[in-house]
C-alpha cells in the first residue's frame, strides 16, 4: 500500500495541530494508508495529537521565521536563514527526493513548506497544501522595510505554485502562489470530555474560574502570576530553567488522564494566549473566551484578530501587562463582553480528509 507523505512546518505547533486533527479523519477513512510524516515538530508532540502508527523523520523544508519566544520575531534573522536556506534548495530538494523515493508515496500533504511541492513534482505525484498563510506573504510584509527578502518570496512562489490544489482554510491571507485552490470550513479539535470531568481527573478546583495560559510550542517565560480569588491559573508549558508561576499541566498528566489540550481548553472559563490559528479555532469550537496580547510584526495577526472579534468573548492584554501579570482587567472585559455571532463552521478536517482519500485512492489505484 502506497503511503501519505506529509510535511510540516516547525513554527511553533499550530500548523502541526491542525494537520494531525485531518490525520486523525484521515485514518478513519483510510486506516490501510501508512503516514508518513517529516518535520521538525517534536515526536513526543506528534504522538499525543495523532497517536500511533505512523513513521516520522525530523526533516525541515523551510525557516519559518525566527523568535527569541512566543511574542518576539527577527525579521532580520529570518531574512539570513532564509537566503541561505533557499541557496541550498536544489540540494535539499534532491536529497529529500532519493531519501522518500523508496516509500512510493501516492500523494504529499504539505502545511506549508514550499520546497514540499518540488518534493512532490519531482515524485510526480499530486501535491496537496493546507493552510491559511503561507510564507512569501510573511515576507511579503517584511520585505517592504527589508528587501532583501524580495528573492526569497519569488523563490518560495515558484514553488507554491507547482502544488496540485491547495485547501485554503478561514481567516486566511494572500495565497495566490497557488494556482488551484479550495475553500474549506475551519479545521478544530473538538473536545470529548466534559467539563466537569477534565477537572476531576486534574483535581482543578470545580467553583473557581480556571484560566489557561497557553503560549504554544515556542512558549513565554512569565515573571509572575497575581493571584485572584476565585480564579486559578494554569499552564501546560514549563519555563526554561525554572518552575512556571502558577500549576502546571504536564503533557504526561493529561495523557495519563485520558485527556486531550481541546479537552482542557473546552473546560476552562477563560484562555489568555498570542492569536495562533490552533488556539483561536479550538476556543472557537469550544466557545472559550479569550484573551489575546500582540504577538509581534506577523501578517497573520490582523486576520486572526478579526476572527477572535467576531466568534468569541474576547479582551485584549498589552504585551508589558501580560509579562507582568496584570491582566485582571482584561479578564473581566471578556468575560463582560457581549456575546459572539454563531460559531464557524469547524468541519474542515472531514472535508479535508475526504479530499486526500480520493487522491490517496487514485495513486493506489483504487
Amino acid at each position: 500500500m502506497r503511503s501519505l507523505l506529509v510535511y510540516v512546518s516547525g513554527h511553533g505547533f499550530g500548523h502541526a495541530v491542525r494537520v494531525c486533527t485531518v490525520l486523525r479523519a484521515f485514518r478513519r477513512l483510510r486506516p490501510d494508508v501508512p503516514l508518513v510524516l517529516r518535520t521538525p515538530v517534536p515526536l513526543w508532540f506528534l504522538r499525543a495529537e495523532l497517536g500511533e502508527p505512523f513513521a516520522s523523520a525530523a526533516v525541515a523544508l523551510d525557516v519559518c521565521v525566527v523568535q527569541h519566544d512566543s511574542l518576539s520575531l527577527d525579521p532580520e534573522a529570518t531574512l539570513v536563514a532564509a537566503t541561505a536556506f533557499l541557496a541550498r534548495a536544489p540540494e535539499v530538494v534532491a536529497a529529500e527526493v532519493a531519501a522518500v523515493a523508496h516509500l512510493r508515496p501516492a500523494a504529499v500533504l504539505a502545511d506549508i513548506p514550499a520546497l514540499a511541492f518540488d518534493v512532490a513534482a519531482e515524485l510526480d505525484v499530486p501535491g496537496i497544501g493546507m493552510a491559511n498563510f503561507s510564507w512569501d506573504w510573511i515576507y511579503a510584509d517584511y520585505a517592504r522595510n527589508l528587501p532583501g527578502f524580495r528573492d526569497a518570496i519569488g523563490a518560495l512562489r515558484a514553488s507554491y505554485a507547482r502544488a496540485t490544489l491547495l485547501l485554503r482554510l478561514p481567516w486566511h491571507g494572500d495565497l495566490a502562489a497557488f494556482p488551484r485552490i479550495r475553500d474549506l470550513p475551519a479545521v478544530a479539535r473538538h473536545a470529548t470530555v466534559p467539563r466537569a470531568e477534565v477537572r476531576r481527573r486534574l483535581g482543578l478546583p470545580h467553583h473557581d474560574r480556571i484560566v489557561l495560559l497557553s503560549f504554544g510550542g515556542i512558549g513565554l517565560d512569565l515573571a509572575r502570576v497575581v493571584e485572584r480569588r476565585g480564579v486559578t491559573y494554569l499552564t501546560t508549558q514549563s519555563a526554561a530553567g525554572s518552575a512556571p508561576p502558577c500549576p502546571y499541566v504536564s503533557n504526561a498528566q493529561m495523557a495519563a488522564a485520558g485527556l486531550r489540550y481541546e479537552d482542557l481548553v473546552a473546560a476552562v472559563d477563560a484562555v489568555i494566549t498570542k492569536p495562533g490559528y490552533g488556539i483561536v479555532a479550538d476556543c472557537i469550537a469550544s466557545g472559550t473566551p479569550m484573551v489575546y496580547t500582540d504577538r509581534g510584526r506577523f501578517a497573520e495577526y490582523p486576520v486572526l484578530v478579526d476572527a477572535i472579534r467576531r466568534h468569541l468573548q474576547h479582551a485584549f492584554v498589552s504585551n508589558a501587562d501580560l509579562r507582568a501579570g496584570r491582566w485582571e482587567a482584561a479578564l473581566d472585559r471578556a468575560w463582560n463582553s457581549s456575546p459572539p455571532a454563531p460559531g464557524a463552521d469547524v468541519s474542515g478536517a472531514e472535508h479535508a480528509a475526504r479530499l486526500l482519500a480520493s487522491y490517496v485512492c487514485e495513486g493506489n489505484g483504487g
